[in-house]
């Protein structure tokens, strides 16, 4: 599926892989942590991570993928990067167009210019993965067939670097800078410090990787405030022999599996595991582990294929089909990286709104506490509700809402603080509200010599 490494690579790799995890090498525990440089990545849960936008089920590295993965539920978005002959950053996992679109064989995307390549369809060879053979989206990027509703021609083009940044403004990209023979790679790194200079506030959520080291030494010495790198091959495989990586990164990105011993019968060739051997590491120094599928396991993007990434450890997965990986974290009851619910059928069912005391008081000048109890039923999975809370009295203030870890079967409560200016005066109607569930506490307004009352039921 991926075809990122080459031989070389692979085996320098599994060979690193396999010595460290076999004879008696360094432990994390030998030096101190070296943390990320930002701390954006730490405290997620799992991440769904649609590689190239998911080529499985959409035309890969079009905005069309991308947007479509966004949709169904996708956390991040994976892409590739090549620079064309007139210096624009475009995305497409394999060099030669050809292989995606309709240009002729052997067309290297980095000798065509922007406008030749944007001329081209992106979707022109793509199938779905049912094995079938049509090309349902062919024709679509050159306005020979109508768009899907609620797309362009141009979400089927080759999207450029720039245009991604500002189309998903909040959205975690991780993206993979390709070495190509006879490509200045300072010529790389000095095109992407432009664009990330152009779109700022991007340090901590564009993760930058890429296979070769060298590519992601220049980028870090190009843009040294950028914060958020992955690791090479050979920073990966010197990292689990005790070196640190460089420039240090928020992520490693192994494939699930390696290759350590290679037999003429490929029955008895020998796999190791990545996770299991990296997460000592990444754990001790604080950084995630984002896993991308070898093409190993003949079961692979199916339910039990993910149950065993997670299980290892795996911070995200990488994944060619989204759909597949957001049905399975749902029915799983495995959350958003953020902890909030990643589908419906994971929402523990509010079934009662309330306060802890139908009415109170406030001296106006002064504060007081109500508490807000939220229960839910005994199905669907923990996640977080928000409460939106409102204040009838303009003069009496209260926060705009709470967020709360709702459990099935169980009761949470939060006090929270209301205050009264000295202008204050008659009631104030509290109102909770969860969805279609609301609740609602009286406050009754003294004067500043009565005594200050509560709502909370205390």
């Amino acid at each position: 599926m991926r075809n990122r490494i080459t031989i070389a690579t692979f085996f320098a790799l599994l060979v690193g892989l396999f010595a460290v995890s076999t004879a008696s090498a360094a432990s994390p525990s030998d030096r101190a942590p070296i943390p990320p440089p930002t701390d954006y990545w730490q405290d997620q849960g799992f991440i769904l991570m649609a590689h190239q936008g998911g080529e499985w089920d959409f035309p890969p590295n079009t905005m069309f993928a991308y947007k479509s993965a966004m949709a169904l539920g996708t956390d991040m978005i994976d892409m590739d990067a090549y620079v064309t002959q007139d210096g624009h950053i475009v995305l497409s996992h394999d060099l030669d167009a050809n292989n995606n679109s309709e240009a002729p064989d052997d067309t290297p995307i980095n000798e065509q210019t922007l406008a030749q390549l944007k001329a081209l369809d992106f979707a022109f060879k793509w199938s779905p993965h049912d094995g079938s053979s049509t090309t349902p989206f062919k024709g679509v990027a050159t306005g020979n067939v109508p768009p899907p509703y609620g797309f362009t021609a141009e979400d089927f083009q080759i999207p450029t670097f720039d245009e991604v940044l500002d189309e998903f403004p909040n959205t975690p990209i991780n993206i993979e800078l390709k070495a190509v023979d006879g490509v200045d790679e300072l010529d790389t790194a000095a095109k992407m410090d432009e664009i990330l200079g152009a779109h700022p506030g991007r340090e901590e959520d564009v993760i930058i990787n890429s296979f070769g080291q060298s590519m992601l030494e220049k980028m870090h010495a190009a843009r040294p405030e950028h914060l958020a790198f992955g690791g090479s091959l050979d920073g990966t495989v010197d990292y689990i022999s005790g070196e640190p990586i460089v420039p240090t990164p928020v992520a490693v990105e192994p494939p699930d599996q390696v290759k350590v011993i290679d037999n003429p019968d490929p029955q008895e060739d020998v796999w190791l595991r990545s996770v299991p051997v990296l997460k000592p590491w990444a754990d001790h120094d604080g950084y995630k582990i984002f896993v991308w599928g070898s093409d190993h396991d003949p079961m692979q993007d199916t339910p039990g294929f993910y149950e065993t990434l997670i299980n290892e450890g795996a911070d995200s997965y990488n994944t060619p089909d989204p759909i597949a990986l957001a049905a399975y974290l749902c029915t799983a009851g495995i959350a958003r990286p953020d902890g909030s619910a990643r589908c419906n059928a994971q929402k523990a069912a509010v079934s009662k709104v309330a306060f802890g005391a139908k009415k109170g008081q406030i001296k106006a000048g002064k504060k007081t506490k109500v508490t807000i109890k939220v229960s839910a039923k005994n199905d669907g999975f923990t996640n977080k509700v928000k409460v939106y809370l409102k204040s009838s009295n303009k003069q009496v203030r209260l926060q705009k809402f709470i967020v709360l870890d709702l459990r099935p079967g169980k009761t949470v409560r939060k006090t929270v603080s209301v205050k009264a200016t000295g202008k204050a005066k008659g009631t104030a109607k509290l109102t909770a509200t969860v969805g279609k569930k609301k609740a609602y506490s009286v406050l009754k307004v003294k004067a500043k010599k009565g005594k200050t009352g509560s709502a909370s039921g205390k």
